[in-house]
């Protein structure tokens, strides 16, 4: 029997072809941006409010010249770290008042999930590059390399994608809107979410940029660190020899010239103890001398200062 080549995979049904520098590669030959916006709550703004963002968005609807398509996107929100995070602070509240409007608000966020669903909304502007865009010059222009293509593609979509990115930035803070352009890893944790909606709710997952590229996502669990230890793994403490200390990592390992003169002295220790020098003797003999003139030139001071004091209370 041979052995057939699995030569499908994952990423065969996908539109997306790749992620690269911010953008999106579609199989079509296309180049998308995504762009992440907040929402403004509109019921509960004044009426003079309400009109002006009317007329904001009516502002931003007449000066797109290019298509733009606007993405809402629903899921079922994760509340858990929301609720350990509220379970700290009442272990952590010391005032009994406080802690009771703690534990009530808790009681109310766990109702609340239970009779209803709560759900978490994200709003995207979506604009697309093509290269019908360049006119029919592209079409003539000789083609290269599979990565020399690409690149030319990523470097046009930029030059036609960047300004419009700019204005929608623009024209959305005009309705009190904060609009970002979601990065390579967002994209590809974005669209990981969408594609794995069950695993990407039950644990964070850590998604490296070259992954998504292999027949099988797996994604990468958070590993946790191990505390670090005082010897490394080829080192013993010392057990029989208590004057001999260590060899720690950062110490320096003698040289071979350094070995061949200590087999050339066998009378000489191995072990090098700390000695101190007739210089430093000499400097700390000079320091306490010093230190005990001071002493004495005080004494002597305070001796006269209390023998004037004292002729002074005798005269008076």
């Amino acid at each position: 029997m041979t052995n057939n080549k699995i030569k499908a995979s994952t990423q065969e049904h996908l539109d997306v072809g790749d992620i690269s520098e911010n953008l999106v590669l579609l199989k079509n030959g296309s180049v998308a941006m995504i762009l992440l916006t907040t929402a403004v709550n509109f019921d509960i703004l004044s009426e003079a409010e309400q009109d002006a963002t009317i007329y904001a968005y009516g502002a931003l609807l007449n000066s797109l010249s290019f298509p733009v398509q606007i993405l809402i996107r629903s899921k079922k929100a994760d509340i858990s770290s929301y609720f350990a995070h509220l379970a700290d602070a009442l272990a952590s509240q010391p005032n009994p008042d406080l802690k009771a409007q703690i534990k009530k608000y808790m009681d109310f966020i766990q109702s609340t999930v239970q009779q209803r669903t709560v759900l978490d909304k994200r709003f995207y502007l979506i604009i697309s590059f093509s290269t019908l865009e360049l006119g029919l010059t592209a079409l003539k222009r000789p083609k290269g390399t599979k990565m020399q293509s690409k690149a030319k593609l990523i470097a046009d979509a930029k030059i036609s994608l960047m300004p419009k990115r700019d204005h929608l930035i623009k024209q959305t803070a005009r309705l009190g809107l904060v609009t970002k352009q979601l990065a390579t890893k967002e994209l590809i944790e974005l669209f990981y979410d969408i594609y794995n909606p069950a695993t990407s709710g039950t644990q964070k997952i850590i998604i490296d940029e070259g992954s998504y590229k292999t027949p099988i996502v797996e994604p990468a669990v958070e590993v946790p660190v191990p505390s670090p230890v005082p010897y490394s793994t080829q080192e013993t403490p010392p057990t029989t020899q208590p004057d001999v200390f260590p060899i720690r990592s950062e110490q320096v390992l003698p040289t071979q010239n350094q070995q061949a003169s200590n087999t050339q002295a066998p009378n000489q220790s191995n072990v090098q103890q700390p000695s101190v020098t007739q210089d430093t003797l000499a400097a700390l003999r000079d320091a306490t001398a010093k230190a005990n003139q001071l002493l004495n030139q005080q004494k002597q001071t305070s001796q006269i200062n209390t023998n004037i004091q004292t002729e002074n209370q005798n005269g008076q």
